[in-house]
């Protein structure tokens, strides 16, 4: 059952979409990472609400301070109409005579992505969401991300530098500048009013080195500290934690953690791919934020929105 569950989750995923539909819908409306959370109140006041906010509002991994993944706003079904349905990412829960899980597209607006699940009982909704949980949070992250990615695309920056030196591009907003060009390496920022976002992507002949000593060494090389003989380093005080994830079908490495420079008040979240390319040639990719008293969880967001829209 939880089996064909699955299935029918990723196909309603698939072919959910009607692009005739989209043409005639309202606008969505919602901040990046924000979803609508469409359920009664006595579900979310018990055991299914805690489930949901337990595992959507879980910290992230590699920011200085506690940011969650997803912030969730509460709308109780009863009130579930009009402007309410023009939410662009919403999770609908009920209790219903079959148990299922249904990715539903442009239902009311456009974009609009919905997870709709039902079962029938309180006690089946929870057992539901917690097997179910790995498709539940990567429908409503990559669909995040996808958006994202959709938003950035309106106003691009359109310099050829990474085609031209790396071979590879990158969508990426206007606001950021080239800081720096070379034959195999290129750094991008954009300035905020608290500091700065960053990425950089260098071209380099495979290693056994470890990633993050790779890492130190590149920014070391290529991204100057703010006084002579400082740079940017990873810091270890915070574990970085490392998983293999695709782009496509591209394996690669991704790391999660914190930097600092040494003698300086300058610390920060980074998020770093390492990509092997085949013919004992390798990338890596990092994006790295500096905003001292700021959340930071919609700058790394944005990084790996970034990241993820790479072409070799």
């Amino acid at each position: 059952m939880r089996k064909n569950l699955f299935v029918l989750f990723i196909l309603g995923l698939i072919f959910s979409c009607s692009d005739d539909n989209k043409k005639l819908l309202p606008n969505s409306s919602g901040n990046i990472n924000n979803i609508s959370v469409v359920i009664n109140n006595e579900l979310w006041d018990g055991e299914v609400g805690d489930v949901i906010r337990e595992n959507l509002e879980r910290p992230i991994y590699g920011l200085p301070q506690i940011e969650p993944v997803f912030t969730l706003n509460h709308i109780p079904s009863k009130i579930f109409s009009g402007f309410a349905t023009k939410s662009r990412t919403i999770l609908k829960v009920a209790i219903g005579q079959k148990e299922a899980i249904k990715n539903l597209t442009n239902q009311y607006a456009s974009p609009q992505h919905i997870v709709y699940i039902t079962a029938k009982n309180k006690e089946k909704i929870s057992e539901l969401i917690i097997e179910n949980l790995p498709s539940i949070y990567s429908s409503l992250y990559f669909s995040e991300l996808k958006e994202k990615q959709r938003r950035i695309l309106k106003n691009t920056n359109n310099t050829q530098s990474l085609k031209q030196n790396l071979g590879l591009s990158l969508k990426f907003p206007s606001a950021y500048r080239v800081a720096k060009l070379d034959s195999n390496f290129v750094w991008i920022r954009r300035d905020i009013k608290a500091g700065s976002v960053n990425l950089f992507v260098s071209k380099l002949k495979k290693t056994s080195k470890d990633i993050f000593i790779l890492r130190d060494s590149i920014s070391k090389t290529n991204i100057p500290g703010p006084t002579e003989d400082s740079q940017m380093r990873t810091d270890f005080s915070y574990k970085p934690n490392t998983q293999e994830v695709y782009f496509g079908k591209t394996k690669t490495m991704e790391s999660r953690g914190l930097w600092d420079v040494k003698g300086q008040f300058m610390a920060g979240p980074f998020i770093n791919y390492y990509i092997d390319l085949g013919n004992n040639n390798m990338v890596m990719i990092d994006g790295f934020v500096y905003s001292p008293g700021t959340n930071k969880r919609e700058y790394i967001f944005e990084l790996e929105a970034i990241i993820r829209s790479i072409k070799f």
